[in-house]
């Protein structure tokens, strides 16, 4: 990458919710999501001047906001820790229209109850329907006109209940987001996979005026026993790098084992295999490169062969060297055949 490249993450993501190991719901983030990673601090100060010689950390908590960009039950679901229900539920048509003729009108749907009705004048009267046909001339009305139904009726629904004692579960939680370049497009992707993540419970529904109501799903990650040794004893998160394009890795150091092999010329069918190692750096741990991706030259080919896949030959006694090469970058080991 040239220094006038630069990589960023686009300000979306998509996200995914599982349970028990089953997918919940699916989702994709506004410009809003964060994650944030804190630690707590105590300040070791002593000496002269009472100078800072130490500070130690704890207490390290992984904070996740996500703003979802559409809507979706189940966001809800998630806060509340409430199982979505769904079938016949007594709901509300607010404010039907329905044009009178001669006092009489029809509602579009059956209601379960009486029916509140207002009047062009403003006034309200409640009246008991005949399955959806509501006759206003006994309260006077006779006209053809246009009045304002309010009732109850039943149809299937999806429902949530917020009760009193209910907390959000347990998820796992995968947010995925593109990596671009700013001179070659789309590069790559991160994926954060949090393996035990529980929201606070906390939402807000606002309906705007001027703009989509969004949904916030925020919560904190759960220390879990890490996958392998490597993980250490607990973990909040994993965080994956993939690379889309054909770039060649940034490999600074070759270190190809066994620094000597040693063979017997007596016996050809005893192979050695070569195993490549790269470094990248301080930050990267060590790579186990392809030996496909390497080449293999020996010095002295009467004395030892070795193959494109990295394998040596013992051919007569004697000593050699064999130089392995990955994109300008070498590394040497010796091979002593008796």
């Amino acid at each position: 990458m040239s220094t006038s490249e630069k990589n960023f993450l686009v300000s979306t993501a998509d996200f995914s919710l599982y349970y028990n190991g089953i997918l919940a719901c699916t989702g994709t983030t506004n410009l809003n999501a964060s994650i944030e990673v804190s630690m707590q601090e105590q300040n070791v100060n002593a000496g002269k001047g009472n100078k800072l010689v130490y500070s130690f950390k704890y207490g390290r908590e992984l904070n996740v906001t996500l703003e979802a960009a559409d809507w979706k039950l189940e966001y809800l679901a998630a806060q509340v820790g409430s199982k979505i229900t769904e079938g016949l539920s007594d709901v509300y048509k607010i404010g039907e229209c329905i044009s009178l003729t001669d006092g009489i009108g029809v509602l579009s749907s059956m209601p379960i109850s009486d029916v509140a009705v207002e009047l062009q004048n403003g006034s309200i009267i409640t009246v008991t329907p005949q399955a959806t046909t509501i006759d206003l001339t006994k309260y006077g009305v006779k006209a053809s006109e246009t009045v304002k139904a309010t009732y109850q009726y039943s149809r299937i629904a999806k429902t949530i209940t917020i009760d009193a004692n209910t907390a959000p579960n347990v998820y796992k939680l995968v947010l995925d987001a593109d990596k671009h370049n700013n001179k070659l497009g789309k590069v790559g992707s991160i994926q954060v996979i949090i393996p035990a993540y529980q929201p606070s419970g906390n939402f807000t529904m606002n309906f705007t005026p001027d703009g989509v109501s969004s949904t916030n799903i925020d919560g904190k990650a759960l220390a879990i026993e890490g996958d392998s040794c490597v993980d250490g004893s607990s973990v909040y998160a994993y965080i994956k790098e993939f690379d889309d394009t054909a770039t060649v890795m940034d490999i600074t150091e070759l270190a190809a084992t066994p620094g000597t092999i040693h063979l017997d010329s007596s016996n050809p069918s005893k192979t050695a295999t070569i195993s490549v190692i790269g470094l990248k750096g301080a930050f990267y741990a060590p790579i186990q490169l392809e030996n496909t991706d390497c080449t293999f030259v020996c010095d002295t080919p009467t004395i030892a062969t070795v193959g494109q896949n990295g394998v040596v030959t013992a051919v007569a006694s004697g000593n050699a060297k064999i130089t392995v090469t990955y994109h300008m970058v070498s590394d040497a080991i010796n091979v002593i055949v008796a």
